[in-house]
């Protein structure tokens, strides 16, 4: 393809935990597939980040490899058989397999996907990480007027309060952040709770007219087994003492825990990336999931997610916490694995 560079420009995660930017080869793209030139792209400070830090802790000598899955920016090239493409169209990219904190990247065809007009980089590539919040909330099923818990108020978990309250929900959101937890209050959260400053357990069921709440949502990394206690404790009960409702696991939690008499018949589901067809090699090459049987797959999420931005009702600008050139990356992944500043959505901007 004409104007496709040999060689890219990469952030590389190396055995020690130690973070570079160097020149990689350039994959040749296939006859479906894209060459995107990225202006933005987003760290993820759970799945990338963590791997990391236990890389620091356990270093070993494995070979530098890629990283990253959130993209955005603009076609430079199409293949043959890209037909519903073309160059100058600006696409976010979501996808390990293809779609890496690179200069350029080829992309496959079902996990890229336009950018309305009117839509900034910025904001199109917060959608990506948006996906696994949606697939998340998706799976709790919330419905008008009831009451859910979304503990964890990093990226996911606050796109996913956000996706609850456009879903009619009323949301309870909770961290040991007070900072984090005054930008859920600002998008809509109708309680926040600190549980090192209040009894959780009291704190929710207080708040759901002493009934109990719905539903919950468990977005962060780390122990589980109280936390989970907890949100059973707060749950809705039926006649015969026993416990009701979803409980959904997005964040990458570790529990030791008793079942079933301590969940009673409550339905806990774990909730993994961006909806069906994230990681099938077909689907990514344009074999799409029938609509009639597979109402949301991981494209379709995009598209709704990016249309809500579009329009205003699903707000990701004010989430956006720090900017670091693409060959300052290190210094981003190490603020973030050090914890030197707080931080919640970490972009890398690339030359124009």
């Amino acid at each position: 393809m004409d104007g496709v560079p040999d060689t890219r420009r990469a952030v590389l995660i190396h055995g020690d935990g130690s973070v570079t930017v160097g020149e990689i080869d350039m994959p040749e793209p296939r006859p479906k597939e894209v060459v995107v030139r990225t202006a933005v792209s987003l760290i993820s400070a759970g799945t990338e980040c963590g791997g990391l830090a236990r890389r620091r802790e356990n270093p070993t000598d494995a070979e530098p490899h890629t990283t990253g899955y959130c993209t955005a920016g603009t076609i430079i090239a199409v293949g043959e058989e890209a037909d519903e493409f073309e160059v100058g169209q600006r696409v976010i990219g979501m996808a390990g397999e293809c779609y890496n904190h690179c200069d350029y990247n080829v992309g496959h065809p079902m996990v890229t996907v336009p950018i309305p007009d009117g839509v900034t980089f910025d904001d199109a590539v917060m959608v990506c990480l948006a996906g696994t919040s949606m697939q998340a909330v998706r799976r709790l099923q919330p419905e008008l007027g009831c009451f859910y818990a979304v503990v964890g108020q990093g990226l996911v978990g606050q796109f996913a309060s956000q996706l609850i309250r456009l879903s009619g929900g009323r949301v309870a959101a909770v961290d040991l952040d007070d900072r984090r937890l005054e930008v859920a209050r600002a998008h809509g959260a109708e309680i926040a709770v600190n549980p090192a400053e209040e009894d959780l357990t009291e704190t929710l069921l207080d708040w759901a007219e002493g009934h109990g709440i719905d539903g919950s949502l468990v977005a962060y990394g780390g122990r589980g087994d109280e936390v989970m206690r907890q949100l059973s404790a707060a749950s809705l009960r039926a006649p015969d003492g026993h416990q009701v409702g979803n409980m959904v696991v997005v964040g990458g939690i570790r529990a030791e825990l008793s079942f079933p008499v301590a969940f009673g018949n409550m339905d806990i589901k774990p909730s993994s990336r961006t909806g069906p067809g994230y990681h099938d090699p077909q689907y990514h090459q344009g074999a799409d999931y029938p609509r009639a049987y597979v109402r949301w797959t991981t494209r379709r999420n995009f598209v709704e997610l990016l249309r809500r931005v579009a329009d205003g009702s699903f707000v990701v600008s004010e989430l956006v916490s720090h900017r670091f050139d693409f060959e300052d990356a290190p210094d981003a992944y190490d603020m973030i694995v050090e914890g030197t500043e707080p931080s919640l959505g970490v972009l890398l901007e690339y030359p124009d």
